[in-house]
């Protein structure tokens, strides 16, 4: 009270006045703070309504991330008031290293269109594009990913796979029986399991089933040592053998594996780099189910002798015969989640097509009719209709497609999709998408597919390899 009777010195009356005014602020102060609450959530349930609008949630949808080819556009549509989109931009982010950089042409281009805006890719890279109200404050931020055109010559070709894997694979164990009747298994009880790669005994390092067996035998009874890789750990075991009557030589009780045979397809050729892929998914242990780890491989042309139909619950398969003399020949440097990888000798041809085919990435995929190509007999390559019935842009775990064999002449030949089929290319408007993978076991005729995305990632880190051997 004190500071209100110096500055209203005047006369009593002033003083009263004054004096009521600054309880009435202190009145209204109170009350706003009483009702704060109150305001809060009536503006949150405000805001709340405002995110659910058909024209908010249009914004609010918008991908986090895309990609487009160099010369592909994407459209952004903006359903808002005029009033509202006429104080929208949207706006490409400037990122310079420094101050003093010359600015740089962004990889893509925005431009206003009827409904909103179109962004145009103009060269491969990244960029940040934000959609801002008035300028200033950003209410969407999308990454744009723009990539070259990419051709490649188109697969389809029948392949024989031969795979050696780093290490010897235990796929079981083989009791020995003694002299006394009893079964044992002496690497089982020394803690040897299922999936174990055996990479060395006593320091020696085995390639292959021969190898194995011949140091265990050389050892007769004396206890060695098992350098097993089990997942990403290295453990050494100690075991000793016995001689089993039955082979004649000492064994430690385990049924192991070096390697997988079999046909398969290729799916497509870089022909800048040599580097295939073939497959569409890992090659897996049939009895671990595990991938295999390549110490090296090699695939060859295959011919298609026979097929075995498809039915529910039981899948059919290609039978052929390797072809050494054939045009494909290359090494395996890979064996991942979307196939195989490696580099051929020479250069891959497919007669139905006389030229390089351009890829298609998955946001390009769309559900409708395509083509699948693959050998079901001898080693003509040729084309049969399939359905795509669903597309998973967002999916990586190889199953990106699922995709139905419509082909009349396909289905009376094989039932559908067979084992042998995996790796056939999938083409979609003239570009190919991707391959086939898996098929389903209890109908045939459908299956999954891999896009190219994927694939191509895989190509790049073997590229990469490839490199990097032939610098050294």
């Amino acid at each position: 009270m004190l500071l209100v009777c110096v500055y209203f010195p005047q006369g009593e009356e002033k003083i009263c006045s004054a004096v009521r005014f600054y309880r009435g602020v202190k009145a209204l102060s109170g009350g706003y703070n009483r009702w704060r609450p109150v305001l809060g959530f009536i503006i949150a349930i405000l805001f709340l309504a405002l995110c659910f609008t058909p024209q908010m949630r249009s914004i609010l949808t918008l991908p986090d991330s895309t990609k487009l080819v160099v010369g592909e556009k994407r459209s952004i549509k903006v359903e808002l008031p005029a009033k509202i989109s006429n104080r929208l931009e949207m706006l490409i982010k400037e990122d310079y290293a420094s101050v003093f950089a010359e600015p740089q042409d962004a990889p893509v281009m925005v431009r206003k269109s009827a409904t909103g805006y179109e962004i145009l890719a103009l060269k491969p890279g990244r960029a940040e594009v934000t959609l801002k109200v008035l300028g200033y404050v950003p209410v969407k931020t999308i990454e744009v990913e723009s990539v070259p055109v990419k051709r490649v010559v188109l697969g389809g070709h029948s392949i024989g796979v031969l795979l050696q894997s780093n290490g010897i694979m235990v796929v079981g164990f083989a009791p020995i029986i003694t002299d006394e009747g009893e079964k044992i298994s002496p690497a089982r009880e020394q803690g040897v399991e299922i999936g174990d790669l055996i990479m060395a005994v006593d320091g020696y390092e085995v390639k292959t089933e021969n190898d194995l067996a011949r140091i265990i035998d050389s050892k007769k009874d004396e206890t060695f040592s098992l350098r097993i890789k089990r997942e990403d750990k290295i453990i050494s075991l100690p075991v000793k053998g016995y001689f089993c009557r039955e082979t004649g030589r000492y064994r430690i009780g385990l049924y192991v594996r070096d390697g997988v045979i079999g046909v398969g397809t290729l799916s497509f050729w870089d022909p800048e780099s040599k580097v295939y892929a073939a497959l569409g998914h890992i090659i897996i242990d049939a009895d671990t189910k595990q991938g295999i780890d390549v110490l090296k491989g090699k695939i060859m042309s295959a011919s298609v002798q026979t097929i075995k139909p498809g039915r529910p619950g039981r899948p059919g398969e290609k039978i052929g015969v390797f072809a050494s003399e054939g045009e494909i020949a290359g090494n395996i440097i890979k064996n991942t989640l979307f196939g195989i990888y490696g580099q051929t000798e020479g250069e891959v041809r497919n007669p139905l097509y006389d030229y390089a085919i351009e890829v298609g990435y998955a946001h390009q995929v769309k559900k409708g009719p395509a083509e699948m190509y693959t050998v079901v007999n001898g080693d003509s390559i040729e084309k049969f209709a399939i359905e795509i019935e669903k597309v998973y842009p967002e999916r990586q775990n190889g199953k990106g497609m699922i995709i139905r064999v419509t082909d009349p002449r396909l289905l009376s030949l094989t039932g559908g999709i067979i084992q042998g089929m995996s790796g056939s290319p999938i083409v979609q408007d003239g570009k190919i998408i991707g391959a086939v993978t898996h098929v389903f076991l209890n109908d045939p005729t459908r299956g999954y597919g891999v896009f190219m995305d994927n694939m191509l990632a895989e190509l790049e880190d073997c590229r990469k390899e490839n490199n990097k051997v032939s610098t050294n």
